[in-house]
């Protein structure tokens, strides 16, 4: 069957700075709207670094920008404050969508249904919340969605995404109470290591991940490839090189 599926490269980028991860997306979601690549998507992680999105307000801090001690950086994706660091596995998909756009909710349920089924696989009840976008655990949100639908290539070209979703797994959360995480004041964080207990080796998180992508958006997604060129460091137990073989 998965040969009559849209193929689909999914790359480990490893620990990548996130203006460099952001011009890689740019880049091939251009590429993508000619028609020059396949879907691809990219998983990593960003050193310590909080983004504010088209929907952000003032407000949002809980100290001065100064004092957040990292950068603070304004994006082109929907969604408002948050914060990426490492022990987050950050997955952004650059899927082409063609001259027709589908709608912007269904792609961010599907989103948000990647991260649920991964979830429920380490035994973790994740579920939506009606009228937030991402996936809470309770009340604590443990997956952050943010967007970008557009036409790179100009109004002939086809519509492309871009940005995407940063799901905690052993992330430090403390980095979160400097900030209103995706505006929302009465919720709180949480993290896979939070809710089990104990650290979540991250490479099986993202061989899941990618599956997943492949079943909720019927995309061939048969191994994840560690890249040499850019991966500050492999998943543990691989190679840069090396491609993991999803089952």
């Amino acid at each position: 069957m998965s040969e009559t599926r849209p193929p689909c490269r999914a790359l480990w980028l490893g620990q990548v700075d996130y203006e460099q991860a952001w011009a890689i997306q740019r880049d091939l979601a251009v590429r993508r709207a000619r028609g020059d690549v396949e879907d691809t998507l990219l998983l990593l992680e960003h050193p310590p670094v909080y983004t504010t999105g088209r929907r952000a307000r003032a407000g949002r801090l809980h100290v001065p920008a100064e004092a957040l001690g990292v950068p603070l950086l304004t994006v082109d994706r929907g969604g408002d404050i948050t914060f990426h660091g490492p022990g987050q596995l950050v997955a952004y998909p650059i899927f082409g969508l063609g001259t027709q756009p589908r709608g912007v909710q269904a792609y961010v349920r599907g989103l948000e249904d990647v991260v649920i089924r991964t979830l429920a696989g380490y035994g973790i009840d994740a579920r939506r919340v009606e009228g937030l976008t991402g996936v809470w655990v309770a009340r604590d949100k443990i997956a952050a969605i943010g967007v970008r639908v557009s036409r790179p290539g100009g109004a002939a070209g086809g519509w492309v995404t871009s940005h995407g979703l940063a799901l905690n797994v052993n992330v430090d959360l403390h980095w979160f109470e400097r900030i209103v995480a995706c505006g929302i004041a009465d919720r709180g964080v949480t993290s896979m290591q939070r809710v089990l207990g104990f650290s979540v080796p991250l490479a099986p998180v993202t061989e899941r991940l990618a599956r997943y992508f492949g079943h909720v958006f019927d995309r061939d997604v048969t191994a994840v490839e560690i890249v040499s060129r850019l991966a500050a460091a492999p998943l543990p137990h691989t190679s840069a090189g090396d491609k993991i073989r999803l089952a």
